[in-house]
């Protein structure tokens, strides 16, 4: 039996009971990556590594293994800042095959909370901050090509779409903050943990305040202590991004990929007439000009106004932009101090450690005038290499003092493989049961043929007692969002949104009526009045 810490403890826990569900879950291990935050003018940017996970969940259906849900996270690592990016989420429209009472809340809402909550769990620490962001864009299909030709996929609306991800995000805030970070590096240095404070940020271009919270939780939005937590309408990039206050805002907006943010700061990156920020050379002050600006746009805050009006974003369809920040309390009150560290600082007070994985090494001082050659980057392998020791890749980025533990459900393969297995996954075809069946057959099995290994994965058995709930997690339904992001069909509109008009009577005695079925609404015959005739 697996520890409670487990993923497959945690998922068992969560899950309806007697369900059975089947994960795959994939992995890369940590590689040097293009920085997601571009440098300020005169500056070499970050050192970034990026590990990727894929979790794919299957049921079984007439003795066929048939895929229900994918979701991909990606982990960019530097010196002070841990960002989980929610890249890649779908359905296929099977899930109703599990024959879920009616009201059931949907068992693909639980995993992707747990599968976050676990990846966030491995990898606090007590002295850098921790993020989770995503976008939530609706979309018919992204991961499984054909499956919105299945019938039983139901794709939630731009608006369902958000909600249902601050759902998500919220369990994973409640969870991951009462626990401490690393208890075993807590242990070792003999100091009582570290408390963690999580918060949550909306940004929801062309949407105001009210409206924006309106896709808070309902049991949020009815807790002054949980709501306190969510912040509408903001956005904390200026405390991520770790650059001074007066870096230019294009520092300030990581760079993911197949991100609408992204796509923006690349267009507006060709208003720069001066050497990219990368340069060594120093750029001169002179004829009040400030490099690495923006001609356009000056502040975050008119960043965002210009988003509204993006196609992305003002083509009927909202885009919601979601954050989730854990920060400990040695970060916290370093940032109460004394601001965001700057680079070069950052550079000088890296960290010594062990070439073994899950090990512990102190903390080395570095001297007060480093060698020269300790400010020089060392030469970095090119991507498609993987030749490199991950003791390279760490020493490269500023390791950490502690190294969490490989994934004990996942199935590590080089990044080249990884991709290859997603580029199998777009060309298969879900668009009914027995083709769906056969992709999936399919997909696992070239996985394991790729890993060498002819059975993988891991099988769950829920343990948790049904609960049925009302408003829009009813029945398992599922549907496709951001990127295919979204897995539920949403039917209700908040009642402080909408309110039903009373029942009642005009001033000559004739009764209103209501649509109670809502189907078209028909006038009463009282209503219909002729003109009077003027003579």
């Amino acid at each position: 039996m697996a520890d409670g810490s487990s993923l497959r403890s945690k998922l068992a826990a969560s899950l309806p009971k007697s369900q059975r569900f089947t994960l795959y879950h994939l992995s890369t291990p940590p590689t040097l990556s293009p920085a997601l935050y571009s440098a300020p003018p005169g500056q070499k940017p970050e050192k970034t590594t990026c590990e990727s996970h894929f979790l794919s969940v299957t049921i079984c259906h007439n003795d066929k293994r048939i895929q229900i849900f994918a979701l991909e996270v990606l982990i960019y690592t530097t010196q002070d800042l841990i960002t989980l990016f929610v890249s890649k989420a779908d359905s296929t429209g099977y899930l109703h095959l599990l024959k879920l009472p009616k009201g059931t809340a949907s068992p693909l809402r639980t995993i992707s909370s747990t599968f976050i909550a676990h990846l966030v769990d491995n990898r606090k620490r007590h002295d850098r901050q921790l993020v989770v962001s995503l976008f939530a864009r609706s979309q018919n299909q992204y991961l499984f090509p054909g499956s919105i030709e299945n019938p039983g996929k139901h794709v939630l609306d731009d608006r369902g779409l958000i909600k249902w991800w601050c759902r998500v995000l919220e369990p994973v805030l409640q969870s991951c903050e009462s626990k401490s970070d690393t208890p075993e590096l807590d242990r070792w240095l003999k100091k009582e943990p570290s408390h963690i404070t999580s918060k949550a940020y909306l940004r929801v271009p062309s949407c105001d305040l009210h409206e924006t919270r309106s896709f808070f939780p309902p049991h949020v939005r009815h807790n002054p202590a949980l709501l306190a937590k969510w912040h509408p309408n903001k956005d904390p990039l200026r405390d991520l991004a770790g650059y001074a206050p007066t870096a230019p805002e294009r520092c300030l907006i990581p760079r993911f990929p197949d991100d609408p943010k992204s796509r923006f700061v690349d267009e507006l990156d060709d208003e720069l007439t001066e050497p990219p920020p990368s340069s060594q050379t120093q750029e001169s002050p002179s004829k009040g000009k400030q490099p690495g600006k923006w001609k356009s746009v000056r502040s975050l805050d008119q960043f965002w106004e210009l988003m509204a009006f993006r196609q992305e974003c003002s083509s009927g369809r909202l885009v919601g932009f979601l954050w989730a920040v854990f920060t400990p309390q040695q970060v916290a009150d370093r940032l109460e101090e004394s601001g965001p560290i700057p680079f070069a600082e950052r550079v000088m007070r890296r960290p010594h450690i062990s070439d073994g994985p899950g090990t512990f090494a102190p903390v080395v001082q570095p001297p007060m005038t480093p060698p020269a050659e300790q400010l020089v980057d060392p030469h970095l392998p090119d991507a498609d290499d993987q030749g490199f020791s991950p003791a390279t890749v760490a020493r490269a980025i500023g390791p950490p003092t502690y190294a969490p533990p490989a994934e004990e459900t996942a199935l590590v393969l080089p990044a080249k493989h990884y991709a290859r297995i997603n580029r199998l996954l777009l060309s298969l075809d879900y668009a009914d049961l027995d083709i769906a069946a056969e992709s999936s057959e399919r997909w696992i099995g070239d996985v394991g043929i790729c890993a060498g290994k002819e059975e993988w994965g891991f099988e769950v058995m829920g343990e948790r007692e049904l609960e049925v709930q009302g408003g829009a997690d009813g029945g398992g339904a599922e549907g496709a969002g951001e990127k295919g992001k979204g897995v539920e069909q949403a039917h209700t509109l908040d009642m402080g949104l909408m309110r039903k008009k009373k029942r009642g009577t005009e001033g000559d005695g004739s009764t209103v009526a209501e649509d109670t079925n809502g189907g078209v609404n028909v006038l009463a015959t009282g209503l219909v009045r002729k003109k009077p005739k003027i003579t």
